[in-house]
């Protein structure tokens, strides 16, 4: 599940996030997991719906390779910065 204010975008499945720089325009919105360059909220939303689809636990769908396309990114480069980021936080892989 995805969870939206004005100020910040969280998901059900990953300590991952996007948070709005304030006193910013458009595109205001950074990433926890891909910092650069900043998003759109459109943007923003895509990117937590792609880390909930990649850290669920089986393997990400069509979808997901739509929201990856939508980011100029794919999703095994998701799977793996995701994973790396698990593994720096001390959760295993």
């Amino acid at each position: 599940m995805i969870y939206e204010s004005s100020r910040s975008i969280t998901c059900s499945v990953s300590p991952e996030w996007a948070r709005r720089l304030a006193g910013r325009a458009e595109p205001a919105w950074e990433l926890s997991w891909r910092p650069a360059p900043l998003l759109t909220r459109e943007q923003a939303c895509a990117a937590l719906a792609l880390t909930e689809l990649c850290s669920a636990g089986s393997e990400p769908d069509e979808s997901a390779e739509l929201l990856a396309r939508q980011l100029d990114t794919t999703v095994a480069h998701v799977m793996a910065v995701l994973q790396q980021r698990r593994r720096d936080r001390g959760e295993g892989a």
